[in-house]
């Protein structure tokens, strides 16, 4: 098999077990995995707008509005106006919104804990510049990155 190939399978296979651990994770709490990732992102930002989150997760904005509207009914997210430009709606964490990110957050820790573990040690730095790298490439093409 040639090199794009192989590197295209073995992203396939990444692609297919991050989802797998984020599915899972997300499962927990109730929220499907596009939420999953609006909790974690708003967690990290609060105070971040529709329009920022749509650009950092790279989804159209009116599917970020439906989905944050959905977090804000599950009681998760609160919506306010920025207090700098009305016609900006901010977003924070509501205490319950808090205990799911955090939740994700430890859970998601532990889990690439284990997976990191089972690295070599002497391979895990070499793991990292490679990751960061490959991201580097993604976002070079792409023209874009992800917070």
């Amino acid at each position: 098999m040639d090199k794009v190939k192989m590197f295209r399978e073995y992203t396939r296979m990444l692609e297919c077990n991050l989802d797998t651990m984020n599915s899972s994770d997300c499962c927990q709490c109730s929220v499907n995995t596009a939420q999953c990732f609006l909790v974690v992102e708003i967690g990290r930002k609060p105070g971040i707008c529709v329009k920022e989150l749509a650009s950092v997760l790279k989804i159209d904005k009116s599917a970020v509005s439906r989905s944050v509207e959905e977090l804000v009914q599950k009681g998760l997210v609160t919506r306010e106006p920025s207090k700098t430009d009305r016609r900006s709606v901010v977003l924070t964490l509501t205490k319950e919104g808090e205990a799911r990110f955090n939740q994700i957050e430890n859970d998601m820790y532990e889990k690439f804990r284990k997976v990191f573990s089972r690295i070599p040690e002497d391979k895990q730095e070499q793991v990292l510049e490679s990751l960061k790298l490959y991201n580097e490439a993604i976002e070079s093409e792409e023209g874009t990155c992800c917070g």
